[in-house]
């Protein structure tokens, strides 16, 4: 009897299966937001078992899924959709992974079989820093909307150090990914599975969803100046320019408006309190700020405080991304928001179309921000 995604030869008589060694602890840079499912994964534990075969009678462990892959010379997740009968797998390819499949005795689990042919699956959410409450907010929306689905969501972490490898262990747990990941890591995800990008900028031949500021950028422009306000700066995030601060600029030029100053600063709150003594140096005539996202916003107002600045009197601040945490500041925060529960929805019905065999390079939908008015602006 197959259980918890193992594939197991049959059990020698009068004996008790060893249950191995309790799972304690999640695997590192994952955790499950819902019941996460590994169909595939290959059985660590110490048990050893009889299977027939040539070495019939001996004690051998089973043969896995990673084994079937190495003797095809293909991916663990070619072999489940050869195994599966799933499209984009050629039929010479599917004969060999059958092939190799005969060859190693190898006896796919009927649960995860069942699995995946009923579309049950689990998707991967890779994030930048889950310190950001970006990435929890829309975690929460994808793993309500997925369990809707009966599929599972697991989300890690590849920021900092190792991202690479933990880019490669998730991969390797999911039938998908969904999240917004750096160029250096596309790389490692694109080419081997379904992948869900999101992203300012559309990334070519994968599936998108593009996030457009262009309407609430300009909403926004439109907003500080019938409230008087003439000299907006940016605080950008990061090192480089972003398409957030190039819509800015357009929309200034637009109407006539000088450029604004850009103060760059690291994507966190402490990022956004220390711009604001450089911002204070470099553009002491700035009225307004736009910021690039809500976190940044939220340290800004931090820094205005301490400098004795009151927002909005003396200077307004908007952020981006229309996050909860912009409602527990005082004074709350206007900003550019996003509908976290659409950004959900558009990424697993891509990953859907994925899974039926679509093209990624057609595959593409667009969530707007919407300007909302608090106190802060």
């Amino acid at each position: 009897m197959a259980t918890g995604g193992r594939d197991e030869g049959a059990m020698a008589p009068d004996r008790k299966p060893n249950p191995g060694p309790r799972r304690t602890t999640a695997d590192p840079g994952l955790f499950s937001g819902h019941s996460a499912r590994y169909p595939d994964r290959v059985d660590t534990s110490p048990n050893v078992l009889k299977t027939a075969g040539p070495a019939a009678g001996s004690a051998v462990k089973p043969a896995t899924i990673n084994d079937v892959a190495a003797a095809a010379g293909v991916s663990r997740q070619t072999v489940t959709r050869a195994l599966n009968d799933l499209p984009d797998v050629s039929a010479v390819t599917k004969q060999r992974v059958q092939d190799a499949a005969a060859a190693l005795h190898y006896r796919p689990n009927r649960a995860a079989q069942r699995l995946v042919r009923g579309r049950d699956v689990t998707v991967g959410f890779v994030v930048g820093d889950l310190r950001n409450p970006y990435y929890p907010e829309l975690a929460a929306e994808l793993t309500r909307q997925a369990a809707e689905r009966d599929w599972g969501v697991v989300v890690s972490d590849i920021g900092g150090q190792g991202g690479a490898e933990r880019v490669d262990s998730v991969v390797s747990r999911v039938d998908a990914v969904i999240g917004h990941l750096v160029p250096a890591h596309r790389g490692l995800v694109a080419p081997r599975i379904p992948s869900v990008f999101l992203t300012d900028d559309p990334v070519d031949g994968v599936a998108n969803v593009q996030f457009d500021y262009e309407g609430a950028v300009r909403d926004a422009v439109e907003h500080l100046m019938a409230g008087g306000r003439r000299r907006i700066t940016m605080i950008d995030g990061g090192t480089r320019g972003s398409l957030r601060a190039r819509l800015l600029q357009e929309a200034l030029e637009q109407r006539g408006l000088p450029p604004a100053a850009v103060i760059h600063a690291p994507d966190t709150h402490m990022g956004g309190v220390a711009a604001i003594t450089r911002l204070l140096e470099a553009a002491p005539q700035t009225d307004a700020v736009l910021c690039f996202n809500d976190v940044i916003a939220v340290g800004a107002l931090k820094g205005f405080a301490r400098a004795r600045i009151r927002v909005p009197d003396d200077i307004a601040v908007i952020g981006i991304d229309g996050l909860d945490i912009g409602t527990l500041v005082t004074p709350e925060l206007t900003t550019l928001a996003i509908d976290m529960g659409t950004v959900a929805r558009h990424a697993l019905d891509l990953a859907d179309a994925l899974f039926s065999g679509k093209s990624g390079s057609d595959l593409r939908r667009t969530v707007p921000h919407t300007l909302v008015v608090r106190e802060s602006a």
